[in-house]
């Protein structure tokens, strides 16, 4: 089994020896330059590492065709490829473990991936990756594109399960001009006006440009779409509900922030993020211990999903930032210095939670 890591590439000359380093388990490497204004393609070009680049300008620009593009670099007798971006980097012993676990009938790799991290490097954003594949796959959507069968006629997927023993780090690069997203995003809408998973995406974006009244908009909308309900649009349904609560609680309409959150918990009751949601609201109302009771409830949940509904830090020390500020205001200050001091561990840069931390302990031995 060959293995091959495609990639497309624009002004990553920062970031390519590291890659090449992580890559280079894989038997080539090949690289479309998109159009870099600074290196890139030159030190691509020159490294031993790297089987073949070309550089294409996709004009109007687009992710899947650029996915696409990429793809006809890759060596025929390629087997396995593996699409990552130059700001992503496997842990060691990726391609063994592939290469030890692939079997002819397999068609496609799920694995973990950690789309970012806290000022500690612990990966926050974490889920399951399905970017390793065989060629009965291309990309659709202009933008979050996604692989695709070739044909749907006779064809079965069969996937492997890795989970974290192949691990895909995204070093992420906030200074990255994402505003062609927006206009993408709502291509993909007009592409796929009965799709629902597009206008979440969509309706995500105004979310980033806190836009809440047109993310609201479109959330709501998805809620409206007949294809939201189907199975496998569940985790679709479920961030569209959670969003829409997160929005009504920006805006200050907690009952309906509540009845969102609610929703989330009936049509599926083993996420955390919910409840934890819930439970900062009601600190907000100053319902303490109904806060400390939700939020015990959300500790029974063990399950951890790795899916894209679960939100960054639920599965490090948000639990304990939320329950020290209910245990401080019913009382329990040395839990809430407890618990407060497990949250600045894993954050240390958070004011907020830097602030908490000091008040608890003031109140704790200084008294008023």
């Amino acid at each position: 089994m060959k293995i091959c890591v495609y990639a497309i590439a624009k002004n990553e000359s920062k970031n390519l020896d590291k890659w090449l380093n992580s890559m280079s388990e894989a038997d080539y490497i090949t690289v479309l330059d998109t159009g870099s204004t600074d290196n890139t393609l030159e030190l691509l070009q020159n490294d031993p590492r790297v089987t073949k680049v070309e550089q294409k300008i996709i004009d109007p620009w687009r992710f899947d065709v650029a996915r696409n593009e990429s793809m006809k670099l890759i060596p025929e007798d390629a087997d396995i490829l593996v699409c990552t971006d130059p700001d992503e980097f496997f842990e060691p012993g990726w391609a063994k473990i592939l290469r030890d676990n692939w079997t002819p009938e397999i068609t496609r790799c799920h694995y973990t991936y950690a789309w970012s991290h806290n000022d500690l490097g612990e990966p926050q954003d974490v889920f399951i990756y399905d970017k390793i594949h065989t060629r009965d796959y291309h990309w659709i959507f202009p933008v979050h594109e996604v692989l695709y069968p070739n044909t749907l006629e006779g064809f079965e997927e069969h996937v492997l399960e890795v989970g974290e023993s192949i691990y895909l780090h995204h070093e992420q690069d906030k200074s990255k001009d994402r505003t062609s997203y927006f206009d993408l995003l709502k291509l993909s809408v007009e592409e796929n006006p009965t799709e629902s998973h597009s206008r979440m995406l969509l309706a995500r974006e105004y979310l980033v440009k806190e836009d809440y009244d047109n993310a609201l908009k479109e959330y709501l909308a998805c809620l409206d779409m007949s294809d939201i309900y189907l199975p496998e649009r569940q985790l679709v349904l479920l961030e569209t509900l959670g969003r829409c609560g997160d929005i009504y609680r920006v805006k200050g309409d907690y009952d309906k922030a509540l009845v969102y959150y609610n929703k989330f918990i009936e049509k599926e009751n083993t996420h955390r993020e919910p409840y934890f949601c819930m439970a900062e609201i009601y600190n907000e109302l100053g319902q303490y211990a109904l806060a400390k009771a939700i939020m015990q409830t959300a500790l029974q949940i063990c399950k951890h999903h790795y899916d894209w509904v679960e939100r960054r830090d639920n599965w490090i020390a948000k639990a304990e930032d939320i329950l020290s500020v209910s245990e401080f205001y019913l009382g329990n200050y040395d839990e809430a210095i407890r618990l407060a001091q497990i949250a600045v561990k894993h954050s240390p840069n958070d004011i907020r939670l830097l602030k908490n931390y000091i008040c608890f302990l003031e109140k704790r031995y200084l008294g008023e």
